[in-house]
This record gives C-alpha cells, structure tokens and sequence, in this order.
C-alpha cells in the first residue's frame, strides 16, 4: 500500500511587512520604498542610523545595507580598504564595504530565506541590531581615520575600548 503525502501551497510572506513590525515595535521610523524596498531611521550611539532592505523574491533574498555616510579621501583609500578588512575580521554579521564609485563606507547583510520568504520577528530584530552594533562599534574606527587623520591600526585600537564598572 502506497500513501501519498498531500502538500498543501505554502503561502507567501512579506519579509519586509515583518521586518516593519519589528521595527515598529523598536519605534524607528520605517518608509516603505515601493513593493521590494524598506527603509528605517534608526537612532544610534554616534548617529542616527538609516537602513534599507530589499526583497529579491526570485533569489529568495533579502539584502541590508547601511551607509555610513563616510567617503574615504582619494589619497587614503588604501588605508580605508585595510581598516574595512580589519573592522570586517572582527565582525561575527555582516560586513562593511569600501564601494567603488564613491569610496564610500557601508554596512551590509544578507539573509538567505525560503522561497516563500519566510521570515520570522527575531531573524528581522536580529539583522537590526546586529547592524545598529556594529555601526555603533566601528563608526568611530571610520571617523578617526577619515577625519582623524589617523592610520588604520590606531583609527582602530582607538575605537575597540570598553568601559568596565559604572562612573
């Protein structure tokens, strides 16, 4: 005797309307930029932090990105792309970018989801946070070495102090 296992469609989610939620939950401000595209204003320690997700349903993917609003000079743009490399060793999500056409300096993350999109509120609240951290961490690294004047390994080791205790 055969059975045959009936599979139902699996309906399809809108990972950016969970993302929204979460977001909302955190109150940031959220703009929906069209069907596969969201941004969020976030607030952060140095400054405020603007994301924004977009939904490739096709490749079942959903890309982050936050700038951080930093171009590196034409003269240091080789140091700039060493300390990327050495933010992005210390990094357990995401990465940050040195982009090509305007030197600038960019957080990014991507999540692979199911076809249907399936994201669930602590994967969205995951990728948030994690890109607040790490904006939060590292800014000040990108800051000292583009305004700071600063070279890598020093831009660097000045932005990794932690405080201990409670002033």
């Amino acid at each position: 005797m055969s059975i045959e296992l009936i599979r139902k469609p699996k309906q399809s989610v809108d990972p950016l309307k969970v993302l929204e939620t979460a977001a909302s939950g955190l109150e940031f401000e959220i703009e929906r930029a069209g069907t596969h595209e969201l941004h969020v204003l976030m607030p952060g320690v140095w400054r405020d932090i603007g994301l924004w997700f977009t939904w490739r349903p096709e490749l079942a993917t959903l890309q982050m990105g936050a700038p951080l609003e930093l171009k590196a000079p034409v003269g240091r743009v080789d140091e700039a792309a060493r300390l990327v490399t050495m933010v992005n060793e210390r990094l357990w999500l995401g990465h940050f970018d040195l982009w090509a056409d305007d030197k600038s300096i960019v957080y990014r993350n991507s999540a692979l989801l199911t076809p249907e999109g399936n994201l669930d509120s602590m994967q969205g609240e995951a990728l948030i946070k994690g890109a607040s951290e790490a904006v939060d961490r590292f800014y000040p690294a990108f800051n000292f070495l583009i305004w700071g004047g600063k070279n890598p390994d020093d831009a660097l080791q000045a932005s990794l102090f932690e405080t201990a205790g409670n002033a």
